[in-house]
C-alpha cells in the first residue's frame, strides 16, 4: 500500500480506514478465478470464509489472495444491491491500483499471455501505470512502485477516482469522507488525497483524484466487480453515517446486514462507487 505520514485532522463523518477490497467473481468461476490470480498476479490463497451476510443469499464464499484483496462470490436467485456487478459493459472510473517493482517486465508478461492492456503510461507523480483486464474481464491498474518489501511481484494497492471538477470533488470527499488532501498536484490535473489505513494508524491510505478529460463519457453510475472498501467498527456511527448521507441527497445503496459484516455504498456526483463495511 502507498502511504504517507498522516497528519492530524478533523472530520464529521465515523473514522473511516482503507482495508483494501473485493473482486466480485461469479459463483461457478470461483475456484478458476483464484487460480488465475495466483498465476498471473503471484498471489496465495491465505483463508477461505463461508458465510451469509445477506438473508437474500443462497451462499456467500469469501478467498484472501493477501492481505487486503479478496475474491467474492455470491449464489442468489435474485439481484442482491450491494453485491451485483456490471459486466461486459464500462469500465468504471475508479481504479483499483495495485504496485509492482518492474512495470515494464509485467507488462511484457501480461502480453506474451495474451492478457489485454493499456499502454504503458504517466501520472502526475510521474509514475508509470498501465490497465490491465483479468479474469473475466475485470480492470484492474498495475502502478510502478519500489515500496515492495517482501519479493512479491505485487504488493500494496492504492484508488485512483477520476472526477469532472477537481476542486468540487475534493470538497466532496472532505466533507463526506473526511478526506485530507496531502498533495496539490492540480496543475497537472490530479490532488492526492488521504484516509486513515486500517491497522496503521500512523499514516493514510493514497486516493487520488484524477481530473477527467472533457470528452470522456458521462456514464452515470457504474457498479463494476472491484471494489476497493473502508471500514469503520462503531456499528451505531456506521448506521448513522448511512442515514448521514442518505438525509443530504446522496445517492446510496440498501444497507446490508445479518451476519459477520454490514455492508452499504454510495455513489459520488460523478457516479463513482465508494464502499463501505463494519464488523
Amino acid at each position: 500500500m502507498e502511504v504517507t505520514q498522516q497528519p492530524a485532522t478533523v472530520t464529521s463523518v465515523p473514522k473511516l480506514a482503507y482495508d483494501g477490497g473485493q473482486i466480485d467473481v461469479i459463483w461457478d468461476n470461483h475456484e478458476m478465478a483464484v487460480q488465475w490470480y495466483e498465476k498471473h498476479m503471484g498471489f496465495t490463497r491465505k483463508q477461505v470464509m463461508n458465510g451469509k451476510n445477506e438473508k437474500l443469499s443462497t451462499a456467500e464464499i469469501m478467498t484472501e489472495l493477501r492481505a487486503g484483496l479478496w475474491l467474492k462470490s455470491v449464489l442468489t436467485d435474485r439481484r442482491v444491491n450491494h453485491f451485483f456487478a456490471e459486466r461486459g459493459t464500462v469500465d468504471p472510473n475508479v481504479r483499483w491500483c495495485h504496485a509492482t517493482r518492474d512495470l515494464e517486465a509485467e507488462h511484457t508478461y501480461f502480453q506474451k499471455e495474451g492478457i489485454r492492456t493499456s499502454d504503458i503510461y504517466y501520472t502526475a507523480d510521474g509514475k508509470g501505470h498501465f490497465d490491465f483486464w483479468g479474469f473475466e474481464g475485470t480492470r484492474l491498474t498495475a502502478a510502478e512502485s519500489q515500496d515492495i518489501q517482501d519479493g512479491s511481484r505485487f504488493g500494496g494497492s492504492w484508488v485512483r477516482i477520476g472526477v469532472r471538477n477537481l476542486q468540487e470533488a475534493r470538497t466532496w470527499y472532505e466533507k463526506y469522507l473526511g478526506m485530507v488532501l496531502l498533495e496539490d498536484y492540480s496543475t497537472k490535473g490530479s490532488l492526492k488525497m488521504g484516509l486513515s489505513l486500517e491497522h496503521h494508524s500512523d499514516v493514510h491510505s493514497v486516493w487520488w483524484l484524477d481530473q477527467l478529460s472533457e470528452d470522456a463519457p458521462d456514464n452515470g453510475p457504474v457498479d463494476g466487480p472491484c471494489r476497493p472498501y473502508c471500514v469503520t467498527h462503531d456499528g451505531e456511527a456506521f448506521s448513522q453515517y448511512f442515514q448521514y448521507l442518505r438525509d443530504n441527497g446522496i445517492r446510496t445503496s440498501d444497507y446490508i446486514t445479518g451476519g459477520f459484516f454490514a455492508f452499504f455504498h454510495f455513489y459520488d456526483p460523478d457516479g463513482n462507487r465508494f464502499n463501505v463495511y463494519k464488523y
